[in-house]
């Protein structure tokens, strides 16, 4: 499937990482084919990296509080004025805030095309607090005004996210999309050649510092897996994210820092040497799209702790290639991990279960092939 030569795509996020680190494959795929890409987000040393690989890159100025009135229409107005210039045939949004500003931009500066993935249904759906209550309502009449239309799609990357706003009526079920997460090379996302000659269990876990992902419960699970299995110990990749509200402070990395069986890595660029070093990867999240994360672990051939939530039973298959735990439940959790760090064999044989997953169903090439396809449909009308 190929597009038109002169076709110019935006890709939209709230974050330059997110970018080059989850949409960098289609970005390649679209120019090979003849388009002309424009990726859009807040500075950073991706975004200079992304035009260093020949992309035209353009810095979106987006505060760090997403629930500000002034800052979200500030940003608005830069995205409206960046369509105005670049002049897109389609503009691809990602991540909730950016769905909501980029469509409304789209619409304001007549966009011809629009596609708009949730990736997640965000911190206003996933909260318990009154602010995201309040905000709630709001963001669905928001989503419902915005993204629907002949010229648009939606993706969503589970069904439980889909159905929950068709049934609603905040998107026309017609121009939904189902595309489980961002995919994953299989070819860089390779089990260890050799194994390591150390006594350590490796629990991985690699995403923002938030408390929505369950950094906490983790934590909490992780004394109790220490104290009865000394030589498990806890690897944190990851840092705080602003945005979030849940987002965890200076002060709490500090204390996480004094457990000795904890180690923390910050931002790490490239996940796969922390991946082949590792023995088990959890993501004890709240709720989630498809976590890449987890697609990248599964193809080095990790077993999975994660929770029971639509996005992470996509990939994960209880007892088939780990183990899925109640959200919050840190007894749970610390059950699962004990399982595995007492068991190399069942860490090695879900491990290979959870790669044959991922070849079948969330490689790079199956998830870029189905977003061309909905672009297609888009353009060829």
């Amino acid at each position: 499937m190929s597009l038109r030569m002169k076709e110019r795509i935006v890709l939209l996020a709230n974050t330059d990482w997110y970018l080059a680190n989850f949409r960098y494959d289609l970005a390649c795929t679209l120019r090979d084919q003849g388009a002309e890409i424009h990726c859009i987000a807040p500075p950073g040393k991706y975004l200079d990296w992304l035009a260093e690989q020949g992309f035209q890159t353009h810095a979106l100025r987006m505060g760090d509080k997403s629930y500000s009135p002034l800052g979200n229409w500030q940003t608005l107005q830069h995205i409206k004025k960046l369509y105005r210039q670049i002049k897109p045939d389609l503009a691809h949004h990602f991540t909730p805030r950016c769905v909501v500003l980029g469509s409304i931009a789209a619409r304001k500066t007549r966009v011809p095309h629009v596609v708009n993935a949730l990736t997640g249904l965000g911190h206003v759906f996933t909260s318990t607090s009154v602010k995201s209550m309040f905000a709630r309502p709001g963001l669905r009449w928001l989503l419902k005004r915005n993204l629907n239309g002949a010229n648009r799609a939606v993706i969503f990357q589970n069904q439980e996210d889909l159905d929950e706003l068709a049934t609603t009526g905040v998107v026309d079920a017609q121009r939904c999309h189902l595309i489980r997460g961002s995919g994953v090379d299989p070819d860089k996302f390779q089990p260890a050649q050799s194994e390591r000659d150390d006594e350590e269990i490796r629990v991985l876990f690699a995403s923002r510092l938030i408390g929505e992902k369950g950094i906490r419960e983790l934590v909490v699970a992780m004394g109790e897996v220490v104290h009865q299995h000394p030589n498990a110990v806890l690897w944190v990749a990851g840092e705080p994210y602003a945005q979030n509200p849940t987002s965890l402070t200076t002060a709490d990395l500090q204390m996480m820092g004094k457990q000795p069986w904890l180690k923390l890595f910050g931002h790490v660029d490239d996940m796969l040497p922390l991946l082949q070093q590792s023995d088990i990867a959890a993501l004890p999240s709240y709720r989630e799209g498809t976590p890449k994360i987890l697609l990248e672990a599964a193809s080095c051939a990790l077993p999975i702790v994660a929770t029971d939530i639509p996005g992470c039973q996509g990939v994960v298959m209880e007892g088939v290639n780990g183990y899925l735990v109640s959200v919050r439940d840190s007894v749970e959790l610390t059950t699962a991990l004990l399982k595995l760090c007492y068991d190399a064999a069942l860490r090695n044989a879900m491990g290979q279960k959870g790669r044959e997953i991922i070849l079948k169903d969330f490689t790079s090439e199956i998830v870029i092939r189905k977003t061309l396809a909905v672009y297609q449909s888009l353009l060829s009308q």
